[in-house]
Order: structure tokens, then C-alpha cells, then sequence
């Protein structure tokens, strides 16, 4: 009896163990090899999304003090107050008159297209004579090509001008005219008024 439960004994360790091996086995066969590949998505030379050249930025005609235009050089105006610029003649305008000033625009972006428009909005701060500022008209030129002709301040508003390509620029002239109003008494009675206009300039950025 003893020598046969021994033996039972011993083909149960002998089961065990070879039941281990078949474990042993099974993981063996649910392995496999295994391989990967990332991307880095950007723009292909180690850049990222954003960043670097996608930077987008308009500039206008610089100024000097008295607010007179420099050609050549260039300021950001990027406030709601905005920059003085000077139209020559605007405080001796008299009925019939018209001024006007160059206004250089550029895209300073390195590679972004710009989509420019222009309101002709209020200063603000200041008040305009609602009888002055009516009899006023404004025509709008860009790189030579009127875009728009003896307009009034309120029909000037998210007017397209042109597209300008990264790193060029545009002219935009603004005439303003103040119109004769056919006789002495009625010309006489805009003395003293005054309009403060703001040229608007908005630019949205383009790939084409």
C-alpha cells in the first residue's frame, strides 16, 4: 500500500510539471513580432503645426511728427486710437476742393497672402458735424484702379481693395472731396465745422 501511493505520488508531480511546460508553451505561441512608425506632422523639416512662417502681420506708411507720410518706412498703427496722418490741405478745405493721401500698405508676412478691405470709421474720442461730414465724398484708389468714386464716410464700410502677395505691398490713395454746395450762403455755413474720419484698414490672411 505504501509503495503505491508512492507511485500515485509521483505521477502527480510528473502531471505538474508537465503542465507547466504546456504553459510555458501557450505563451510562447501568442507572442509575435511586433514593429512601429511615427510622424511628425508639421510643416516636413522639423517644424511643427503653427509657428514659424505662418506668422501674419499689415503695416502702413510710416509718419514723422507732424504726421506727414515717409515713403520707405513702416509703422504697425494697430491701436483703436490709431496714428495721425497728415492730408494736405485738410484745414484750408474749402467747397469744391479736393484732398488726398498716399498710403502705402504692406504685408509683412513671409508667406501668407493678405485680403485687404477698408472702413472709414469715426475717430474716436471726437465728434464729427453731422451737416459737414455729409457733404463729404471719398474716392478710394488702389495701384492706380479707382475702387471706389465719390462715395459718402458710411458707404465706405468693409470695402475689398485688393490682395496683396507676402512680403509686397499696395498703394491705397483716399481723395476726399468736399462738395460745393451752389451758393455763397450755403458754402458759407460749413465754416468752422470739422469731420474726423478713420481709415480702417482690415486684412485677413490667404494661402493663394
Amino acid at each position: 500500500m505504501i509503495k503505491g501511493n508512492q507511485k500515485k505520488s509521483g505521477q502527480k508531480r510528473v502531471l505538474i510539471a508537465a503542465g507547466s511546460l504546456l504553459g510555458v508553451g501557450a505563451l510562447a505561441v501568442a507572442a509575435a513580432f511586433t514593429d512601429f512608425a511615427n510622424l511628425n506632422l508639421g510643416n516636413g523639416t522639423g517644424g511643427g503645426i503653427g509657428g514659424g512662417d505662418n506668422t501674419f502681420n499689415i503695416m502702413v506708411v510710416g509718419t514723422d511728427a507732424q504726421g506727414v507720410p515717409v515713403p520707405g518706412t513702416w509703422q504697425e498703427a494697430d491701436t483703436a486710437e490709431g496714428v495721425d496722418i497728415a492730408l494736405v490741405g485738410a484745414d484750408t478745405i474749402t467747397p469744391g476742393d479736393t484732398i488726398s493721401v498716399d498710403i502705402p500698405v504692406l504685408n509683412d508676412s513671409p508667406k501668407l497672402a493678405a485680403d485687404l478691405s477698408l472702413t472709414l470709421g469715426d475717430v474716436p474720442g471726437k465728434a464729427s458735424d453731422t451737416d459737414y461730414a455729409s457733404q463729404l465724398r471719398y474716392t478710394v484708389t488702389v495701384d492706380g484702379t479707382d475702387v471706389t468714386t465719390n462715395a459718402t464716410q458710411s458707404a465706405v464700410n468693409a470695402l475689398g481693395l485688393t490682395q496683396i502677395a507676402a512680403t509686397a505691398d499696395s498703394n491705397v490713395k483716399i481723395a476726399v472731396t468736399l462738395l460745393d454746395q451752389g451758393s455763397a450762403a450755403a458754402n458759407n455755413a460749413l465754416q468752422g465745422k470739422s469731420a474726423f474720419v478713420q481709415a480702417q484698414f482690415k486684412a485677413e490672411s490667404s494661402r493663394s
